[in-house]
C-alpha cells in the first residue's frame, strides 16, 4: 500500500510498504477519509514528542473494515468511524474520571491514518470504534477525532444560554468550537483572529467576529469565557485579561515544549478567574462528539479546504502552514 512517512521535520516521503495484519480483536481498515491536523502541522514543522520519526503520520480517519481479527467488534465490509486512542481503564487516573490523562493513552495511539489502510489495535476498536451511518459521509465522520478533543474542552467549561464567549484563533479546532458552542446552545460567540477568511467560516457557523490588528485588542475584562486556539505564547499570556471577574479562561492551544507564560497575578487572584488547560479527551468526550456529528445540526463542511492527493502530503502541509486553507482530506 502507499502511504505518508514523517522521516524528519520538513521531510515526508510518499512510499510503497507493507498493508498490516490484524492480530485478535485488532481491524484493518480501507481508509475512505483522513483529514489533516495541526498536529501533523507541528511534527512536519518541528517534529513532536508523540509522533516517531521516522514513522507513519495522520490519526483523523474513517474507512470500511477489510479484515477483523478474532473476537473483533466489527465485521468486514462495516462502515466505521473513530479516534486513534483509548484509556486503559484501569490505571489511576482511569479510575478516577481522568481517563484523558491515562497513563499509557499516548503510548498506544494508532498513527498511520495517511495511507490506504490502517491497522487499529483491539484497545481502541473495543472502546472508541463506532459504525458509521449512511447520514454521514466518510469525511464528516473523519473529523471525530478533532471534534472529541474539543468536547473535553467544552465539558469543562461552566457554560450557560446567555454566556459571553471569546474564542481566540480561527483555526480548524477554534472554528469547531464556534460549532460546538452554538450546538450547546450559547448563542454569544465571538470568533477574534487576523485571516479575515476564516473569520468569515466562522460568521457561518454562527459567529460574531473580530479582526486582531493588534495585540492586545477590544475591551478587556468582557468575556464570561475566554477559550485561547492558537497555541502562542503571547496570546495565552493577554488572553487572561479578557475575562470578566469570575470567568474562565481555558488556554486550550499547545505551545512549544519548555516556553513560559507570565499573567497578571492581580486580576487572577483578585477577580477570581479560573484557568484551565485541557488535554486530549475520554471516552465520553468522543461519544459526545459523535452524537454532535450525527444528531445536531452542526454542519462543519465550511472547516474542510479540499481534497488532495496522498503523494500531495508535502504540498498540502506546506499549503497549510502558510495558511492556505483549514483542513484538506485525502481519500487514498
Amino acid at each position: 500500500m502507499h502511504a505518508l512517512l514523517l522521516k524528519a521535520p520538513q521531510e515526508l516521503s510518499y512510499e510503497e510498504v507493507p498493508v498490516p495484519t490484524p492480530g485478535p480483536g485488532d481491524l484493518l481498515i480501507k481508509v475512505k477519509a483522513t483529514t489533516t491536523c495541526g498536529t501533523d502541522l507541528k511534527a512536519f514543522r518541528r517534529g513532536h514528542p508523540m509522533i516517531p520519526m521516522p514513522g507513519p503520520l495522520g490519526h483523523e480517519y474513517s474507512g470500511v473494515v477489510v479484515a477483523a481479527g478474532e473476537g473483533a467488534k466489527f465485521k468486514v465490509g462495516d462502515p466505521i468511524m473513530g479516534v486513534h486512542s483509548a484509556p486503559c481503564q484501569t490505571c489511576y487516573w482511569c479510575q478516577h474520571g481522568q481517563e484523558n490523562l491515562c497513563e499509557t493513552i499516548m503510548a498506544t495511539m494508532v498513527l498511520g491514518s495517511y495511507a490506504e489502510y490502517l491497522l487499529i489495535p483491539k484497545r481502541i476498536a473495543d472502546l472508541n470504534v463506532f459504525d458509521k451511518p449512511d447520514s454521514i459521509s466518510f469525511e464528516m465522520a473523519s473529523l471525530l477525532e478533532p471534534l472529541a478533543c474539543v468536547a473535553q474542552g467544552v465539558s469543562k467549561l461552566p457554560l450557560t444560554p446567555d454566556s459571553s464567549v471569546l474564542v481566540i484563533g480561527p483555526g480548524a479546532i477554534g472554528l469547531m468550537f464556534v460549532a460546538a458552542l452554538k450546538a450547546v446552545g450559547v448563542e454569544d460567540v465571538t470568533l477574534a483572529g487576523r485571516n479575515a477568511g476564516r473569520l468569515a467560516v466562522g460568521e457561518s457557523l454562527g459567529a460574531k467576529t473580530s479582526f486582531i490588528t493588534e495585540i492586545p485588542f477590544g475591551n478587556p475584562n468582557r468575556y464570561d469565557i475566554v477559550v485561547e486556539c492558537t497555541g502562542q505564547v503571547e496570546v495565552w499570556e493577554w488572553s487572561v485579561n479578557y475575562s470578566r471577574r469570575g470567568g474562565t479562561v481555558m488556554l486550550f492551544g499547545g505551545c512549544p515544549s519548555g516556553t513560559r507564560a507570565s499573567f497578571d497575578t492581580a486580576h487572577l487572584h483578585y477577580d477570581q478567574v479560573t484557568l484551565l488547560s485541557p488535554f486530549h479527551f475520554g471516552t465520553d468526550a468522543v461519544k459526545m462528539s459523535r452524537d454532535w456529528l450525527l444528531n445536531s445540526n452542526m454542519d462543519l463542511s465550511p472547516i474542510i479546504s479540499g481534497e488532495r492527493k496522498l503523494k500531495e502530503g508535502r504540498a498540502v502541509l506546506e499549503d497549510l502552514e502558510a495558511s492556505r486553507g483549514l483542513k484538506y482530506v485525502f481519500k487514498p
